[in-house]
């Protein structure tokens, strides 16, 4: 496999980016009329690679609606390499990298199951309160998750 893209550089002083990475079978209705993944399905997949990012290190959404907080998109971008095609098992590596401001920064490299890059991407969420207001400082949930983060606790 090539050399994976970076879109957020590692800072000097922050803890390692935390990653899961999960299997995905392509469905017949993802495909379009020449038998590969339409380009704009490729937005759930990084919608999946969120879910189980959120379910292996509690960063799950109905979480950050208890807290009274929420994380909207507000920067997504995607790269495509190669085609998946219909019943094609794809695995869905989802990295989120450490920022000292109050938004997840979540990268993604998508590969068939030969192991080939299929696409690449990111996604920026800023956390706001229920309103939208952006949070400037984070929250004792949100501090307790990073402070695990930064002290090696979370695998």
């Amino acid at each position: 496999m090539r050399s994976q893209h970076c879109y957020f550089p590692q800072e000097p002083d922050a803890p390692r980016p935390l990653t899961v990475t999960i299997p995905r079978r392509v469905r017949f209705e993802e495909i379009d009329p020449l038998g590969m993944v339409w380009h704009g399905r490729y937005v759930s997949y990084l919608e999946d690679g969120r879910v189980a990012f959120g379910d292996r290190y509690g960063l799950r959404y109905m979480k950050f609606k208890d807290e009274g907080l929420a994380a909207p998109i507000v920067k997504m971008h995607i790269d495509y390499k190669a085609s998946l095609r219909f019943d094609e098992i794809m695995n869905i590596k989802t990295t989120l990298h450490w920022c000292d401001a109050m938004r997840l920064n979540f990268e993604y490299h998508i590969t068939g199951q030969d192991g080939r890059l299929m696409a690449t991407g990111y996604t920026v969420q800023l956390l706001t309160d229920m309103k939208g207001l952006v949070l400037l400082m984070p929250t004792a949930w949100i501090e307790d998750f990073r402070q695990k983060w930064k002290d090696g606790k979370l695998e």
